[in-house]
């Protein structure tokens, strides 16, 4: 009896030292031998979000970039897929200029602006740009400019009036192909200019101009191309740009509300480049427009120093009371302004 008892403990101890064994040893080799291993899996890297005053419905203010912008990693898309993105934003970017080039071909054919001696409009009337002409001329010689980009330049119907105008190269930039074949035929025997169809809305600019004279133009498109516009303009590398907007001198000041707003490209609104989406620096000189410097729109131009889109502080430009009326007829430095400040 006794050595039955004995021969059962012993057996009991096998069997626990054999459960032990199984338990600790073998199970986790046969799990490791006959479940494949796994890689552990990878998170998809996160494109970054950048700020971006072009992009997205909102215009100047910090958005998200168009994705088809953002680097694209190698597993995501190969060459042909990035060929075939850049390609689809070529043909949108050509599907935009055709159509701004159709409205503006009408208004241009028509005269649907009934500016009389000129189809780009009352602005580009002889006796309406004397004082534009006085501030574009004052700038070829104050900054020695010896090649001027006008974009758009419309019939050329008072620039050739400028003072300095035929020691100065200049090239004129036009979305309408007529105006373009028109201006090449009429001015063939000028050497010192030259036409091209340029849409600089969409197209980088391909010269370096001193000076850009981008006059009457902006607002005339929605407000995105219009920045788009500017950012063109300034990539080209120009050390000057002449440009117009609307303020308080003339009517009156121009409300906010009717200031910068989103209008269909062949439209128009009173433009303000101190303000949002633009918020351009202050101007190195100015000159109001219109006969004697008198127009119904409280129109000015000006001439900047280059970069001047977003320099600014977002704030409308105020001209002091003690310069309304010599700015109608003079032009006026951002110096002049800063004395007429201090002696309110």
């Amino acid at each position: 009896m006794k050595m039955a008892n004995r021969s059962a403990r012993g057996y009991s101890r096998h069997v626990f030292v054999v459960v032990i064994l199984v338990v600790t040893v073998v199970f986790p080799l046969m799990a490791l031998f006959s479940s494949p291993s796994e890689k552990p899996r990878l998170t998809p890297p996160v494109l970054p979000f950048q700020s971006s005053k072009l992009d997205g419905d909102s215009i100047g203010q910090v958005q998200f970039t168009d994705p088809r912008r953002l680097p694209i990693p190698d597993p995501v898309c190969d060459c042909k897929c990035k060929l075939k993105l850049e390609s689809e934003e070529e043909e949108a970017s050509a599907q935009e200029t055709e159509e701004r080039s159709k409205a503006f071909e009408t208004i241009f054919t028509t005269d649907f602006w009934g500016g009389g001696e000129s189809r780009s409009g009352p602005g580009s009337r002889i006796d309406y740009t004397v004082n534009v002409r006085k501030l574009i001329a004052h700038a070829l010689k104050e900054y020695d400019v010896g090649h001027v980009l006008d974009a758009p330049c419309g019939d050329v119907n008072w620039q050739p009036l400028i003072e300095g105008f035929n020691s100065t190269r200049y090239t004129g930039y036009d979305i309408v192909p007529q105006i373009i074949q028109q201006n090449t035929e009429r001015f063939r025997g000028w050497q010192n200019m030259d036409f091209a169809r340029v849409d600089f809305v969409n197209t980088p600019i391909p010269i370096n101009p001193d000076l850009i004279v981008c006059r009457d133009g902006i607002q005339h498109n929605t407000l995105k191309d219009g920045v788009r516009g500017f950012c063109n303009l300034e990539a080209s590398r120009a050390k000057y740009l002449v440009t117009n907007w609307h303020t308080e001198t003339g009517r009156g000041p121009v409300p906010d509300n009717d200031i910068n707003i989103n209008i269909p490209f062949g439209g128009a609104y009173p433009i303000n480049v101190f303000t949002h989406p633009f918020n351009f620096s202050m101007p190195e000189f100015f000159i109001s427009e219109g006969l004697n410097g008198v127009n119904g729109d409280g129109k000015l131009v000006g001439v900047w120093k280059l970069p001047a889109l977003w320099k600014g502080d977002g704030k409308r430009f105020q001209i002091p009371v003690s310069l309304s009326e010599r700015v109608r007829g003079e032009v006026i430095s951002i110096a002049d302004v800063e004395a007429a400040s201090r002696s309110v």
